[in-house]
């Protein structure tokens, strides 16, 4: 998730740009990171957005005379972006909610909470796994980060021996950091569990034939004997099989 700083104040935006990067450093947020252009107006930041990739748009209500313009131009068109405006205004705040339903957070930069609110606000983001854009949040081989929609992810195999999760979807592999156990519980019905290691999306698998599960593409993943009756049941009663 990439963090978008929109503030005329050069000084207050160059303030909040390093608060993320240190709460992202302090609080291991690794795939969190500020954009470092600070755009001029709300075109400006729209032009930013990239497709396939997660944000938190930081818009200054005060400094900003367009920040209207950014919350509506941004959600009419795009789904994969959350709001946290700056503002110690209750009308503000109220219009804010008005025009976008993707605010997900308010703080007045003047308050002396405003650093623990605003922090609060990045960690619980951070450790959606089901993100602010719908789906799974990745990183590519060379770093770019991504959001992998539940419809389009085959299924998710932890790494050995790391924190890792090797997601396999219709465009390629990515990788995400996530413990497996804890990661199913907050997929959607979609999904289960075909061995310790493995979480597949049955509704994209084509059939279940001498342990492997298989989809599209030539990609299948393997299902443990004890797991192979549960999946199959599951399937025919989706009328999958």
């Amino acid at each position: 998730m990439e963090v978008m700083i929109y503030s005329g104040d050069s000084r207050r935006s160059m303030l909040l740009r390093r608060l993320t990067d240190d709460i992202t450093a302090e609080r291991h947020l690794r795939l969190m990171s500020p954009i470092i252009e600070l755009p001029a107006d709300a075109d400006s930041l729209i032009n930013l957005i990239r497709p396939n990739r997660g944000y938190l748009a930081v818009v200054d209500t005060e400094n900003c005379p367009d920040w209207k313009e950014a919350l509506y131009g941004i959600s009419s068109r795009m789904r994969r972006v959350k709001f946290f405006v700056l503002t110690g205004s209750a009308k503000d705040s109220a219009e804010a909610l008005a025009v976008s339903p993707d605010v997900c957070a308010f703080a007045d930069p003047s308050d002396e909470n405003f650093p623990k609110v605003y922090e609060d606000t990045l960690v619980r983001l951070y450790q959606r796994v089901n993100t602010v854009c719908g789906g799974i949040m990745t990183y590519g081989r060379d770093g770019e980060l991504k959001i992998i929609d539940f419809s389009d992810i085959y299924y998710i195999e932890t790494i050995k021996q790391t924190h890792c999760c090797t997601v396999c979807h219709k465009g390629g592999t990515d990788i995400m950091r996530a413990d497996i156990s804890k990661l199913i519980k907050k997929l959607d019905g979609r999904f289960e569990v075909t061995r310790s290691s493995t979480i597949a999306n049955l509704s994209l698998a084509r059939c279940l034939s001498d342990g492997l599960l298989f989809f599209d593409d030539d990609v299948y993943c393997s299902v443990t004997a004890k797991r192979q009756s549960v999946i199959k049941k599951l399937m025919n009663e989706n009328c999958l099989i």
